[in-house]
Parts: C-alpha cells; structure tokens; sequence
C-alpha cells in the first residue's frame, strides 16, 4: 500500500474531535452516530486502518476522541451507555 494513501490515527481522531466541537450545547450523541461521520469523512478507514479482532480500529480512534474531549471538559456521559453530552 501507498504510504501517501495510509489513514493514520491523528486524522480520524482529529476529524472526530473536530465533529464534536461543532455540535451544540447539550446535543446528546451516540457512538454510533460517530462512528456514521467518521465512515463518512473516511469511507476506506477499514481497510487503509486495518481491523482489530473484535472491531475496526478507526472506531477505536473515534472513541479516543470521546475520551479526549471528556478530558477537556467538552462532552459528559449520560446515563445510557455509548451516549453522550457535548458541554
């Protein structure tokens, strides 16, 4: 494979955290949905990122991205699992 042509971890991690960062306060978004951006800005992430046994990885860096702006103080966890709340 191309180098030039490999997805790397920062972009979709950086794409994620950039869709967050656009939503409104208080809008509740899931994993899912996410994930559905995500597929969308990059439509060959699991083939270009390669898949986990369980998963692809692109979903993994989504998710890290969750966990990075929660760090920042940007989203919150809701009561219901995979779901969350942009502060």
């Amino acid at each position: 494979m191309n180098d030039s042509l490999k997805i790397t971890y920062t972009q979709i991690h950086d794409a994620a955290l950039i869709w967050i960062h656009s939503l409104p306060s208080g809008r509740v978004f899931s994993n899912q949905e996410l994930y559905g951006r995500v597929e969308q800005m990059f439509p060959n992430a699991w083939r270009n990122r390669g898949d986990a046994a369980r998963e692809p990885k692109y979903r993994n860096d989504a998710r890290w991205a969750v966990q990075h702006a929660k760090r920042d103080g940007l989203v919150k966890d809701t009561n219901k699992r995979g779901q969350h709340r942009k502060l």
